[in-house]
């Protein structure tokens, strides 16, 4: 298997460089600490994102709107608009 290197830079001037660098000179396994912290912070990342609250964010602004209208074809009284949100608007969170 092939071993692939990352050359990092920190600018001793930026004091968030200076303190990463600092962390990462204290370690003895310097890629398995990288490797745990990234995965660390991209998994808290990921599970902030929760696609309920969204698809309830989405469904609220579109109410404010006036929701989405479909008319009652076919049935006594066409004039009647109702205003529904369908499931189907919301199926691409599912694949986020």
């Amino acid at each position: 298997m092939a071993t692939k290197r990352i050359n990092l830079s920190f600018s001793m001037n930026r004091e968030d460089d200076l303190k990463v660098y600092r962390i990462l000179s204290e370690q003895k396994y310097k890629t398995d600490y990288v490797i745990k912290a990234v995965l660390s912070y991209i998994e808290e990342r990921d599970k902030d994102f929760d696609k309920e609250i969204v698809k309830q964010a989405v469904k609220e602004a579109i109410a404010e709107c006036g929701g989405i209208t479909i008319e009652n074809k076919g049935k006594e009284n066409d004039s009647c608009v109702q205003h529904e949100l369908p499931d189907d608007i919301f199926n691409m969170f599912n694949n986020l």
